[in-house]
């Protein structure tokens, strides 16, 4: 083999190997196996695990709890710092689905893009986890039963007992049930950023504490500036970070 031709090997495989490492960013991805678990005890649909890279910051969902890390890119090389997340227990094997995402995703690996899978592998080239690209998520669509709130005092808090709040996306309008009144506001969304316009809402008059838990559920929906899905969860924050709104995810 001639020197330019090796040379043309060697630059091919590089650039290979840097379009690989470039193709994990961005999508969300659903696990679809883990090194040393029955793939049959992943769950599937809204209760996917999933796992997000985006600028050194790797977030998703284990299984029962929200996930979040760091990460760095190497031309053939990933590599994936020690994850933390919130603290839910489970029942049924999510648990031990958790666990094993944890234990997997962290460390080093050589990552494989092919069309819209993506395979972590160890040094030997063994594969430790694999994923499926999801397709984008969309507001549209999306029906939610309100499950917290901020209050507006760094607290999100659940709605009081014997009331409701609803909220339904169409394509630039959610409109919804605030816990004694109907709303309706127009919106803008961008990836996974979200823009409330002023809130338009009936005029019936109930006890002061449900007027209070209206006046805060309206005031969280517009200071939301992002959105998410934390599993079967809605999870929306603002843009100090500070969590706004969390509720069901239902597709109409």
């Amino acid at each position: 083999m001639n020197a330019r031709r090796l040379l043309m090997l060697i630059l091919g495989s590089m650039i290979s190997l840097c379009a690989a490492a470039a193709g994990i960013e961005g999508p969300t991805w659903r696990l679809t196996g883990v090194q040393g678990l029955d793939a049959g005890l992943l769950p599937t649909g809204p209760k996917a695990v999933t796992a997000r890279f985006d600028g050194g910051r790797v977030s998703g969902f284990s299984g029962c709890n929200r996930f979040f890390g760091s990460y760095t890119l190497k031309p053939d090389q990933l590599v994936v710092g020690r994850l933390a997340g919130s603290m839910m227990a489970c029942a049924g094997d999510a648990m031990k689905v958790e666990s094993a995402v944890h234990r997997a995703l962290a460390g080093t690996f050589r990552p494989v893009v092919s069309g819209d899978s993506l395979t972590l592998t160890s040094a030997r080239g063994e594969p430790v986890m694999s994923f499926q690209a999801e397709p984008a998520p969309r507001l549209a669509g999306l029906r939610s039963t309100v499950t917290g709130f901020n209050n507006g005092r760094q607290a999100v808090v659940s709605p009081m007992l014997d009331t409701t709040i609803s909220m339904s996306f169409d394509d630039r309008v959610v409109r919804g049930f605030s816990g004694c009144n109907t709303f309706r506001a127009g919106y803008t969304v961008e990836g996974n950023r979200i823009t409330v316009g002023p809130v338009a809402t009936t005029r019936r008059a109930c006890a002061p504490a449900v007027m209070e838990q209206e006046r805060q559920f309206l005031a969280a929906l517009r200071s939301t500036t992002t959105w998410d899905f934390s599993g079967a969860l809605l999870d929306m924050h603002r843009a100090d970070g500070e969590r706004t709104l969390t509720g069901t995810r239902e597709t109409s």
